[in-house]
């Protein structure tokens, strides 16, 4: 049994063979014959936070792979957590029923609780403000498709980089590529946190701390806007402080490489311009449907296949 809880389980090889499925996961949905793996399975989805993306690709894929799905899709509200049941409760509740658990939950390692009672295999779609391993590995498909490599490139992350899981989750996997350079652009509030910069002081990568988006706009290859999440702010007055911090707007467009890519992971309320979305450069919903094949990838990974 295999769990995916962070991308720090992925060695290098570990994440190309999973990117490597995908890519076959892609190629099977484009001609419509996926292999149902995973016939006479059933697939347990349990978000506790809202989704759109994650949730309804990990239902679509565990359906394209021949799986059945059950689901609860507001799972503070709507199931026992309502009542009091322990993670650890629900853990095993869904182990008699479901032959895989994919849970998302507003609490920072409730993942690993969960897996921790678990008989099933758990595949942690977010928790909280710290990881999202489904959404790095989606992304470092994302980037080697478009760029056709993972290596020797100038990556800039852009907004909320204090509670970004998707910069908690796909770090880690660009680090263990040569030549890599980083930026982190944000307000002083939403920094990345001092002790993910130690770590990678530690390691030898290379990184740049920025308020100023239009100095690394013409460095990018990889431009990596996120969204302020008013969720993860105590009080409203805070996140009103920075939530306009950093806007792409079309006409900043001009100052970026011809070939560079916009990602996110969404959903964006104003960070990204719409007028954008017509432009090569907006890879973004390619992104999206990216995580389908690797959410297919992820599923035939945890059951062995």
């Amino acid at each position: 049994m295999s769990h995916v809880l962070t991308t720090k389980q992925f060695t290098k090889a570990d994440a190309e063979r999973i990117l490597a499925r995908a890519k076959d996961m892609e190629l099977q949905c484009s001609t419509g014959t996926v292999d149902k793996l995973l016939k006479d399975k059933i697939v347990a989805c349990i978000f506790f936070e809202p989704s759109t993306r994650t949730r309804l690709s990990f239902e679509t894929a565990a359906l394209r792979l021949g799986a059945q799905v059950i689901s609860a899709e507001d799972a503070a509200g709507n199931s026992s957590a309502y009542k009091g049941e322990t993670i650890k409760d629900t853990a095993r509740i869904l182990s008699c029923y479901a032959d895989a658990i994919v849970m998302r939950h507003y609490l920072p390692g409730a993942a690993e609780a969960l897996a921790s009672a678990a008989s099933k295999p758990v595949v942690n779609a977010g928790d909280g403000a710290h990881e999202h391993p489904s959404q790095g590995l989606l992304d470092l498909y994302t980037i080697k498709k478009e760029h056709g490599r993972l290596e020797n490139l100038t990556v800039a992350f852009v907004g909320d980089l204090k509670n970004s899981r998707t910069l908690h989750s796909l770090l880690p996997l660009m680090v263990q590529y040569p030549g890599n350079i980083f930026y982190f652009v944000s307000p002083k509030e939403l920094r990345v946190a001092p002790e993910q910069l130690a770590d990678l002081t530690a390691k030898g990568v290379k990184f740049i701390e920025s308020e100023n988006l239009d100095e690394v706009l013409p460095k990018a290859d990889v431009l990596y806007m996120t969204r302020v999440q008013k969720e993860r702010f105590e009080n409203e007055a805070d996140y009103d402080k920075v939530k306009d911090a950093f806007l792409l707007v079309k006409s900043d467009l001009d100052q970026m490489k011809p070939d560079a890519i916009i990602m996110h992971p969404l959903p964006r309320i104003n960070e990204v311009d719409h007028a954008i979305d017509t432009d090569k450069r907006a890879a973004y919903f390619r992104q999206a449907q990216n995580g389908l094949y690797v959410r297919m990838a992820l599923l035939l990974y945890v059951f062995g296949l």
